[in-house]
């Protein structure tokens, strides 16, 4: 991946899965969306944004543009096949068993999970902040994946780069929610002041759900603490780029 800053989901490789994480560089952007911006409801052109999707398909060999949606914080779900593009449909959660489809979620703090059963062949993209994270996102992939046929022995998850529990200060309303998601949530959460572990809830979330907790894949890099690579929605208010995570079944040979 010359000229790219792309994190490779190790695990999803090992079984045959593409998986990606962006970063914020190696795009056409401008600051503040320096550089390779995906957020298409900001203020960057659709000509960036376009040409930045381009970027991503060279440097991964993606043979499609990813599938994208409206993301609103809660667990509505679209299933996706063929070529991709962003869809006029609210859904935190895309999901395809077509092997000429990507399907992607945009995040700026928030925490990606790619979630793939590479025996069955069905992939999913979850979108999972706070609400997101509290109304069981990741859960109701996993149930929308087994009742179309995964099986949750063998699925595999990827969770990506996301605000971290040094940087993800709450509020009372959101700890409350968050510790009563899932068993033992609460020990996730930190008091005075209070911080919590997205990405450790959502894990605990998976493992509660029955997926095996080898299957689960974590990359620990806060959006927040680290401004040079990675966009941060809390860090620069509205005017934070998104980054990308992408998850495809590779075209049979």
């Amino acid at each position: 991946m010359a000229d790219c800053d792309i994190l490779v989901s190790q695990l999803l490789a090992a079984h045959g899965i593409d998986g990606y994480f962006t970063t914020r560089r190696g795009g056409v952007s401008p600051p503040p969306y320096d550089s390779l911006n995906f957020g298409a409801d900001a203020d960057d052109t659709p000509e960036h944004i376009a040409i930045n999707i381009e970027r991503l398909l060279t440097c991964t060999g993606l043979s499609n543009p990813p599938h994208q949606s409206r993301q609103i914080h809660q667990c509505g779900h679209l299933w996706c096949s063929g070529r991709g593009g962003m869809h006029d449909t609210n859904a935190d959660i895309l999901l395809s068993r077509s092997r000429e489809a990507a399907v992607a979620v945009r995040t700026a703090d928030c925490l990606p999970v790619l979630l793939a059963d590479p025996i069955s062949g069905i992939i999913a993209a979850v979108h999972a902040g706070w609400r997101g994270t509290a109304a069981g996102v990741v859960t109701a992939a996993i149930d929308e994946m087994i009742s179309n046929g995964a099986n949750s022995e063998h699925i595999i998850a990827s969770l990506g780069p996301c605000i971290g529990p040094c940087c993800f200060e709450i509020g009372e309303e959101a700890a409350i929610a968050l510790g009563n998601s899932t068993a033992g949530a609460d020990h996730l959460i930190q008091t005075d002041p209070l911080h919590a572990d997205l990405a450790g809830i959502n894990q605990l979330q998976l493992i509660n759900r029955g997926i095996d907790a080898t299957h689960i894949e974590r990359h620990n890099l806060c959006t927040l603490c680290n401004p040079e690579r990675f966009f941060s929605y809390r860090r620069d208010g509205r005017r934070s780029g998104r980054q990308l995570a992408v998850v495809a079944i590779p075209s049979a040979t």
